[in-house]
């Protein structure tokens, strides 16, 4: 388990978030930075590890990481404390883990439409790719962005079934 307690160094600025978990449910507040993403990936990846849900780790972390990165890119920061709060949630239903992060910001995402070679906007592209299902839904005082992964046999996800497809 030493590889999962690996976490990258804070900044000097730090990373604020709280968690709460019980089985099969998490559930992050937290201070969006840059420094924040990847330390919630590899919690997000130890939770998924400790579920048996390994087959879906690799799709869930780009996915938070995306939803967590637009975040950054489209939330203003709180006119008080001067930061992006959000509340990301993976929740284990029988046949399915969703993954969501509500933002305090209350316009929905849009797919852009950029070209291949564009370096920016294709996270959202991504997100729908990878998982089963993906939306946003309006939230009193913000929105909830939203992805569904389905899990078959109790413990692979879709990632692990196309690994092993002839």
């Amino acid at each position: 388990m030493a590889d999962l307690l690996a976490l990258p160094a804070p900044s000097a600025t730090g990373v604020r978030a709280t968690t709460r978990s019980k089985p099969g449910h998490l559930e992050i507040d937290l201070d969006v930075t840059s420094e924040a993403v990847p330390i919630i990936r590899n919690i997000v990846h130890a939770h998924l590890k400790l579920w048996g849900l390994a087959g879906l780790v690799d799709d869930v972390r780009i996915t938070v990481s995306e939803l967590l990165t637009n975040v950054l890119q489209h939330v203003a920061p709180d006119a008080r404390t001067e930061v992006r709060n959000a509340r990301l949630t993976v929740t284990r239903t029988p046949g399915a883990l969703n993954v969501c992060v509500r933002d305090f910001e209350p316009a929905l995402p849009k797919l852009s439409h950029q070209e291949a070679d564009t370096e920016g906007g294709r996270g959202l592209h991504l997100v729908k790719a990878l998982a089963d299902d993906f939306g946003a839904s309006p939230v009193k005082g913000g929105k909830d962005v939203w992805a569904t992964f389905l899990i078959s046999d109790g413990a692979t996800g879709r990632s692990q079934q196309a690994q092993e497809a002839p």
